[in-house]
């Protein structure tokens, strides 16, 4: 079996080329005259091997704002990182008895409520499932209904979870999310 060395950058730039690096951003362009005698360029982003683009300019001034262009977005995607990972740095806010809800479900809405038991780090809780108190008024549509939880009614036992700093969430399971309840009753409806 013949086995090929795997291609790297340099494969893709053209002999002759100059590089521009971006200091804002992990942004490289390579710029070269085509074999027409037309601007052309060629853009890269952190690592990447292939080319996040390759052309062929009409002129200098496009090939200009199209390298603008291609700096601004990358400045604004590290921006984007870095805010991101400073968000996941800062302290979830839960504090022990706190309750979570979760709604889920396919042609029916179920409600599952959490309390957090314990914080664990700057980023994990442990979270029990608690049972659920019917806050129904007579007045709803059949198969609906609210729900309101019953503080320290467990009914699981622990989990440790790690709290998504972004949104204030806790991932349950594939299919459970919850979020932080802000005690009004919670709408969930059946299927018959």
């Amino acid at each position: 079996m013949m086995r090929f060395a795997p291609l790297t950058r340099d494969f893709y730039i053209p002999k002759g080329s100059v590089k521009i690096n971006d200091k804002a951003s992990d942004a490289v362009v390579y710029v070269y005259t085509s074999a027409k005698d037309r601007p052309a360029a060629m853009a890269f982003h952190g690592k990447a091997v292939k080319p996040d683009w390759h052309h062929t300019f009409a002129n200098d001034a496009a090939r200009e704002r199209k390298i603008r262009e291609h700096f601004e977005a990358r400045g604004r995607w590290s921006e984007w990182k870095q805010e991101r990972r400073d968000e996941r740095k800062k302290p979830h806010g839960f504090e022990v008895g706190h309750i979570l809800y979760a709604s889920w479900g396919y042609e029916q809405t179920n409600i599952d409520f959490y309390q957090v038991t314990k914080i664990i780090g700057r980023h994990m809780v442990e979270v029990r499932e608690v049972s659920q108190i019917a806050a129904d008024t007579g007045n709803e549509p059949w198969m609906t209904g609210k729900v309101v939880p019953k503080l320290d009614a467990f009914t699981s036992e622990p989990m440790r979870r790690r709290v998504n700093g972004r949104s204030k969430s806790v991932r349950i399971d594939k299919v459970r999310t919850a979020f932080l309840w802000d005690g009004r009753p919670v709408n969930w409806t059946g299927y018959a």
